[in-house]
């Protein structure tokens, strides 16, 4: 017997009362929940909308209209704002409904989500690991079955590397595909809200709803660009093997893979004006953010309130002065200009219509604190572990796409990486589709038997 939405709340809801130890949520509204399942249930089937029966937990730097947006900081904690920001707005005019907000890495400023002020997001298979983040609540809260999909932000690799610890889709649309209104800001040329759920299909109802028109793109055809020496390292043999086996099925399946790495420079100059864009646009952007919604505090006030030391680390600097405009005019009109040039040189020269990588080189590792895990055997910062691979991309703005692709031997999951050139996100969640179904005999062997097996 199908469940009314309400039902399917309703058990939502105790779901999470039984797992609030994940960490996942900052905040939830049974009351308004169940009411908005309600009222959808009442209306006739054919005016429910696309998207009925969706029930959304959103990430706490993104404005829903009766939460707090607290960004994960204690300074935010008590503004609630009149409206939802227009992608939230957008989701709940077409059916979904909004259960709650989730925890995050503070300030979206990291990517294990150790937030010092809410505390840890928990890895939902093995409480001692990290989910990753900074939009790990989003991604524990639908792993977990605590919510049916989500919203995140991303500026470096923030929707994608939770997704793929966590064996879901995470999908970061073309910068300025989607509106920024009402989400606190870390770089406005860097970021973007993305989506987090459990299939493709469900990430592309998501997308045609957000951005105003479904794809239809077909995914024939495509010559994928299959980078190994800059985006293999560090990956464990045995997942290297899973790896190589799963660019096999797309061979198999009819795509044709290209063996070219980009200019070595790439990586260079990613690394070079990735973090003095976010640094320098940060302590402006949040500004002008808390300007807009008039509220009474500054840049200054939010971060001598920071609870979490690895982001009172990086941001408490930027009051005294931060990035020199010098340098952030070198990062925006030559090294992103230069890295965008290459990288365009590289897929044209190639004929590439996609890349694919590993989102992550490693599964999820055990959480040691702050932005600090353990990779084998040894005490390293997560932040150049997680965000290599998808660095270039979210410099550029690109749109990417992480599909979980197999289980290491303890059952944790590995995320393969799509990315494609800004305003080809049709043809990406095409790609991602047929990279689901080519894969979907190994997940699933994996998720019902024995995870060695995949």
């Amino acid at each position: 017997m199908t469940l009314s939405l309400v039902e399917s709340v309703r058990e939502l809801l105790v779901r999470g009362d039984q797992q609030a130890g994940l960490g996942a949520f900052t905040a939830v509204d049974n009351a308004a929940a169940l009411a908005a399942a309600a009222a959808l249930d009442r209306m006739p089937a054919d005016r429910r909308g696309p998207l009925y029966g969706t029930v959304l937990a959103v990430k706490d730097n993104i404005d829903v209209a009766g939460f707090s947006t607290t960004a994960g900081t204690a300074a935010l904690c008590g503004r609630v704002p009149a409206a939802d920001a227009p992608v939230v707005r957008s989701l709940r005019e077409a059916g979904a409904v909004v259960l709650g907000k989730t925890n995050m890495h503070e300030l979206a400023y990291g990517v294990t989500s150790d937030n010092g002020y809410f505390g840890r997001v928990a890895h939902p298979l093995d409480t001692v690991r990290t989910p990753g983040g900074s939009s790990g609540g989003t991604a524990v809260a639908v792993a977990a079955g605590l919510a049916t999909a989500g919203l995140g932000t991303e500026t470096g690799c923030s929707v994608r590397v939770p997704a793929a610890l966590c064996g879901l889709i995470g999908f970061r649309p073309t910068h300025g595909r989607y509106s920024l209104n009402g989400v606190v800001p870390v770089s406005t040329t860097r970021d973007t809200i993305g989506v987090i759920t459990s299939s493709v299909e469900q990430a592309a109802a998501l997308d045609a709803v957000i951005a105003g028109h479904a794809e239809t793109t077909a995914a024939s055809g495509m010559r994928l660009g299959a980078p190994r020496s800059l985006f293999c390292q560090g990956v464990p043999s045995d997942l290297l093997d899973q790896f190589d086996q799963r660019l096999a099925e797309l061979a198999r399946a009819g795509f044709t893979l290209v063996a070219a790495d980009p200019p070595q420079e790439c990586v260079g100059l990613a690394a070079a004006c990735g973090m003095s864009i976010a640094l320098y646009e940060t302590p402006r952007s949040i500004d002008a953010y808390l300007a807009e919604h008039r509220w009474p505090l500054r840049f200054p006030d939010i971060v001598a309130d920071i609870a979490s030391p690895d982001v009172a680390s990086l941001l408490r600097p930027l009051v005294d002065g931060g990035v020199p405009p010098d340098a952030y005019r070198k990062a925006m009109e030559y090294e992103r200009v230069r890295l965008a040039e290459l990288m365009d040189g590289y897929m044209t020269r190639h004929r590439l219509d996609a890349l694919v990588m590993p989102t992550a080189p490693i599964t999820a590792p055990v959480a040691l604190g702050g932005d600090r895990i353990l990779v084998d055997g040894q005490d390293v910062s997560a932040f150049p572990v997680f965000t290599r691979n998808a660095d270039i991309s979210s410099v550029l703005g690109w749109p990417a796409v992480s599909v979980p692709a197999f289980r290491d031997s303890a059952g944790l999951p590995f995320g393969i990486d799509l990315q494609a050139r800004p305003g080809h996100d049709g043809p990406l969640l095409a790609l991602a589709r047929r990279c689901e179904d080519a894969w979907r005999g190994a997940w699933r062997s994996a998720v019902e038997g024995d995870p060695g097996d995949a």
